[in-house]
């Protein structure tokens, strides 16, 4: 399959308006070399205002009408390549490309769609991503209020994972699942790195040693020559946008 050429390609990203969508769509003009279509619920609804004034979006973004549960409005959506960063009904979007004849498709789920429930044998797959989910946010992680369990945290930036997608997108070679995550970190460890920065913060006072969870490899994502940022980096950033 040949990578799409740059300076003609069309991405289409559903869901524009949401959190990670709204990153893809930034980081695909932000490129030079992209004209994107965003399907929302809205086109001219004020909450696109972080779309529309986006570098690049006066003359190469486009927002258009379409509910992912609407297979003709998906269909009608779609035209050129799709990257789908979020979608309700996959199913309407995978007929949509395949009717248009896109030639790549990038889909990003929760990594609850595919992981390992801690309660069941490391052999079975929690089969139902909502039932998994609940799952493990079930977990109480607050004992007293200033005592936590030091479970290990899986974290991932936004922005790369936007990355991610567009390697995905731009690469050949690129075909199966990937997992994006950084480096896993313990809940005390991620504490302290706070303090370093935000010190007058209230943190918890305690903590009580958990079992260690199972980490993410990320290393089929890297040999795509996908990096991800400092956990530093991602943590103050996090903070100064809250």
């Amino acid at each position: 399959m040949a990578t799409p050429a740059k300076s003609t390609s069309t991405v289409c990203v559903t869901g524009a308006e949401g959190f990670l969508a709204s990153w893809l769509v930034k980081l695909l003009l932000s490129s030079g070399s992209y004209t994107v279509r965003g399907t929302v619920s809205d086109p001219s609804g004020s909450k696109n205002a972080h779309l529309i004034e986006l570098e690049g979006a006066g003359e190469r973004l486009r927002l258009v009408k379409a509910d992912v549960l609407d297979y003709s409005s998906v269909a009608a959506a779609v035209a050129g390549y799709i990257i789908a960063p979020a979608v309700t009904d996959t199913v309407n979007v995978l007929k949509a490309c395949y009717e248009a004849k896109v030639k790549r498709v990038v889909v990003v789920s929760s990594f609850s769609a595919v992981c390992f429930n801690p309660n069941l044998p490391s052999t079975e797959i929690a089969g139902q991503m909502r039932s998994t989910a609940e799952r493990i946010r079930s977990v109480n992680p607050s004992i007293d209020g200033e005592t936590v369990e030091n479970r290990i945290k899986n974290l991932v930036d936004v922005r790369d994972v936007a990355d991610a997608l567009l390697l995905a997108y731009e690469n050949p070679e690129a075909s199966g699942r990937y997992i994006c995550s950084s480096t896993p970190v313990r809940v005390s460890d991620l504490v302290s790195i706070l303090k370093t920065s935000y010190p007058t913060y209230n943190y918890p006072k305690s903590f009580v040693e958990a079992e260690a969870n199972f980490t993410c490899n990320t290393e089929k994502l890297q040999k795509l020559g996908w990096s991800f940022r400092p956990m530093e980096e991602t943590l103050r950033d996090s903070v100064v946008c809250y």
